[in-house]
């Protein structure tokens, strides 16, 4: 009897470990894929969902129209790097302490950041496009670390492909590339696919993005969920091309001009913004309308290449039966200005630069695509990945969980903020300005605190949506400009 019992406690034991695997295994699938997509430049109106019925977004249309969009979603700060390292540590910058395209997150911070928690709790965590956080590649391989699967690259994320490539033999029309791996994946500056005489031209993000997804997908671990970051370079330029199948779609097509892109209104500015980095290039274009229009066009071919791109990462996830299980989350890193206000590129406070489009889709929960009203910022994203996946969001994190939005009958009667913090903290060579301010539903508050004396300015979005009348000076707003300057100092405070 004593020489069974052995036998018998081992059978025990072994029983509750195959139990215990199993039941993690089951725990695993039950949880859901997670996509995080990420685009570069994006401003809100640049995709069809948010209106615009002149750009092509089939694909990014069809995901939001099977959840929720997020109507007034914006970005903690309006620069690549800074904006890219919120999302990856749900941090604002004063908490995470990377202010430049220089700075890394400590080891420490990669453990504690999305996927290092992911990771830990059993997930198969994938990178994809541009990393852009760390200014060289062996800061970029830091990252690396808390990605099981990685084709990420470094700042502008060029893609290069030899001139022998069959892609470029056939200019674009055959998409089938075969070039040698070590002739892919190389950044740098490039030129323009079409020109003859092309040494190194591009792989367009339609085609680079999906085919690293797919390889993945295909390798990857079948009883793992897993999360996906997948950062198009596009519709940044002027370091990735287009599709050749977008080449001619906004032709006889007339581009929009908001009311603040004209020369008039742009020399209206003050001198904080005329001196400005993106103002020499938004007022060039300003004065060259063919050269204006030329640059809208190729933003918005841009976008749908990169839209093409999520088709076939969709269709991916279909053919290897994922899609089914699986959280789509999108949104940018920024917006951009498109001459409005003189301006060309991002980094300031106005709209153009601070709003973007953003959605998500459960696919296990499908919606309507309903439009709904609470302010999102780029570090809800990160809070909701990790509430999606079963992990309570740590305090330090400055975001709120989008789930709670997203599985509400009311989502615009939820208990939820009702302004956020803005801080850009990065002065280049000085040409940028270090802002902060408070935007809530219906005013835009800015503080130029690099300035001295400090300039402020304050628009109502209600009467003056393209921010033409800064009301600080104003004696009928006199209260609402104290109540947010206290916005801004309890807020700025809260994140010490």
């Amino acid at each position: 009897m004593n020489r069974l019992a052995p036998k018998s406690s081992l059978f025990v034991f072994l029983l509750a470990v195959l139990f215990t695997l199993h039941a993690a295994k089951l725990r695993a699938q039950d949880r859901p894929n997670i996509v995080m997509l990420f685009t570069d430049d994006q401003r809100m109106d640049g995709v069809g969902f948010m209106g615009n019925s002149t750009i092509q977004t089939p694909h990014l249309d069809s995901l939001a129209s099977q959840g929720v969009v997020f109507d007034q979603c914006f970005v903690n700060t309006s620069i690549c790097a800074i904006s890219r390292a919120n999302l990856l540590l749900g941090q604002y910058p004063t908490q995470h302490g990377i202010d430049d395209f220089f700075k890394t997150p400590t080891p420490k911070q990669f453990s504690e950041s999305v996927p290092g928690r992911l990771q830990k709790i059993g997930y198969e965590t994938a990178f994809f496009g541009k990393w852009g956080i760390g200014d060289t590649p062996a800061r970029t391989k830091l990252g690396a670390v808390v990605f099981d699967f990685w084709a990420g690259q470094p700042m502008q994320t060029c893609f290069f492909h030899n001139r022998d490539c069959k892609y470029v033999q056939s200019n674009g029309k055959d998409t089938l590339c075969n070039c040698p791996p070590d002739a892919r994946g190389k950044a740098g500056f490039r030129n323009r696919i079409g020109k003859k005489g092309l040494t190194n031209p591009l792989h367009t993000d339609s085609e680079v993005v999906p085919m690293h997804v797919d390889r993945f997908l295909e390798g990857r671990d079948q009883d793992k969920p897993f999360c996906m970051f997948v950062h198009f370079k596009s519709p940044h330029s002027p370091y990735q091309d287009w599709d050749p199948e977008f080449a001619n779609q906004t032709d006889g097509v007339e581009m929009p001009v908001p009311p603040s892109a004209t020369l008039e209104n742009a020399m209206r500015e003050p001198a904080v913004i005329k001196k400005s980095l993106g103002r020499a290039s938004g007022m060039s274009l300003l004065k060259h309308p063919v050269r204006r229009d030329t640059h809208m066009r190729d933003y918005y071919r841009l976008v749908s290449s990169m839209d093409k791109g999520v088709g076939k990462i969709v269709e991916s996830m279909k053919q290897r039966g994922v899609h089914e299980n699986t959280i789509y989350l999108f949104t940018s890193d920024n917006g951009h200005h498109i001459t409005e206000h003189g301006l060309l590129g991002k980094w300031v406070m106005y709209e153009p630069s601070l709003r973007i489009p953003g959605f998500m889709f459960d696919a296990r929960a499908p919606k309507s695509g309903t439009k709904i009203k609470p302010l999102v910022i780029t570090t809800d994203f990160s809070v909701t990945m990790l509430a999606a996946a079963g992990i309570d969001p740590p305090a330090e994190m400055a975001g709120l969980d989008l789930t709670k939005l997203y599985s509400s009958g009311a989502p615009n009667e939820i208990d939820w903020r009702t302004d956020f913090f803005y801080d850009h903290p990065y002065r280049h060579d000085g040409s940028i300005p270090h802002s902060q301010g408070v935007r809530d539903d219906q005013y835009s508050y800015i503080r130029y605190v690099s300035e001295d004396p400090v300039f402020e300015q304050l628009f109502d979005l209600e009467s003056d949506p393209d921010q033409l009348d800064n009301l600080v000076a104003n004696p009928a707003f006199k209260e609402k400009l104290e109540q947010m300057r206290e916005r801004w100092r309890v807020l700025k405070e809260s994140l010490k």
